[in-house]
C-alpha cells in the first residue's frame, strides 16, 4: 500500500503536473483516456491475462479519437 501510495501516486502527479507546464490541458487530458488502455496492457504482460478481441477494438476507437482530438486544425483556403 505505502509502495502505491508513495511511489506511484507522487510520480504520476509529479510527471502529470510537469507535463501541464509544457502543454495545454485541453489537450493533455484526452491522454487521462488511455489509463485504463495501460492497466489492460500492463495485465497481459505482467500477469499473463487474456486480451479479448473486443477490448484490442474499443482500444482502437479510443486511440483514434484521441489522434482526431489532437490533429492540427485544418485552413480551408
Amino acid at each position: 500500500m505505502a509502495y502505491q501510495a508513495v511511489i506511484v501516486a507522487f510520480a504520476s502527479y509529479l510527471i502529470w503536473f510537469w507535463l501541464l507546464t509544457r502543454y495545454l490541458a485541453n489537450r493533455l487530458m484526452v491522454f487521462s483516456l488511455l489509463t485504463p488502455l495501460f492497466g489492460v496492457a500492463f495485465g497481459v504482460l505482467l500477469l499473463d491475462e487474456s486480451l479479448s478481441l473486443t477490448f484490442a477494438l474499443a482500444a482502437l476507437l479510443l486511440v483514434a479519437g484521441i489522434v482526431l482530438v489532437n490533429a492540427p486544425e485544418r485552413k480551408d483556403l
